[in-house]
């Protein structure tokens, strides 16, 4: 397990607000992650006891707070094992960065520290699936954390991609971190009638037109289904440590991925506490 050396803040514009906002994250012994806005007077909240909301994003909620968008920073913090520490924030969103988790990696990285204590870690023992129409979760017993996700969009540039990768530090930083946040020109209207996307910019987000790439190229050809997995991997961050276990999606999103977490939260038979010291 891991905590930090030091300070480490992140600033810029929230990708669905449009604001700057500035999240910042502070050492801890405590062995879990905690969460309060830098303005508030009360106790900070567990991760793990926040409530979940899909909204353009994962929504972080708790008495007096809410955080938005919070999926890539989650992920960066899972990937690096970065399980002790703070997270205090002034504004509604997490910052945007490129649209990827790569920023976020390569500050913490720099500030990571080793923290010598109790580490548990979540392994499935008993299948389980959640279906959605034409879409599914499902997550099974395995010896190691593994990805299985697959897309299927009606665009030439997309079209069915399909990954499946071990999770671990040196996959997460290499293969999946890198993969940025994408969208359709011809949803920019409807996103911001719901008070979406008004950050959104070429800077930080792959947008396609109807037949191509408005500002390519890509980082990995198939960079959209890896950067549904990095989404994946900041929603089951919410189960609040490391992982053992197949975890597979089908046409998913962050919807199904919350159905998920909240499930394994509810249903303590699916799944064991493994206990080691790292």
């Amino acid at each position: 397990m891991f905590t930090l050396s030091r300070e480490v803040v992140f600033s810029g514009r929230g990708v669905h607000t449009g604001r700057e906002t500035r999240v910042r994250l502070l050492p801890s012994t405590s062995g879990q992650i905690y969460l309060r806005p830098d303005d508030s007077p009360g106790a900070p909240v567990l991760l793990s006891e926040c409530e979940i909301i899909a909204w353009g994003g994962t929504v972080l909620k708790a008495a007096g707070f809410s955080l938005r968008t919070v999926e890539h920073l989650l992920a960066s913090l899972m990937g690096l094992q970065i399980f002790s520490l703070e997270i205090v924030w002034e504004g509604e969103e997490v910052p945007i960065l490129d649209g990827s988790a790569r920023p976020f990696v390569e500050q913490l990285r720099r500030a990571r520290k080793s923290l010598v204590r109790e580490n548990k870690v979540l392994r499935i023992t008993t299948p389980l699936e959640i279906k959605e129409n034409n879409a599914w979760v499902k997550a099974e017993p395995a010896d190691n954390w593994e990805i299985n996700y697959e897309i299927d969009f009606n665009h030439p540039l997309i079209g069915r991609q399909k990954l499946m990768l071990e999770i671990n530090e040196e996959t997460f930083i290499k293969e999946i971190a890198p993969a940025r946040t994408f969208g359709f020109l011809w949803d920019v209207e409807s996103l911001r009638k719901k008070g979406m996307a008004y950050g959104s910019s070429l800077e930080n987000t792959v947008v396609l037109d109807e037949k191509e790439i408005v500002n390519p190229p890509l980082r990995f050809p198939d960079e959209f289904v890896r950067h549904k997995i990095l989404d994946f991997i900041g929603d089951l961050a919410l189960l609040g440590g490391r992982l053992k276990g197949r975890f597979s999606a089908y046409r998913a999103g962050h919807q199904l991925h919350q159905q998920l977490v909240r499930f394994v939260r509810e249903n303590k038979n699916y799944w064991i506490f493994e206990e080691n010291f790292a």
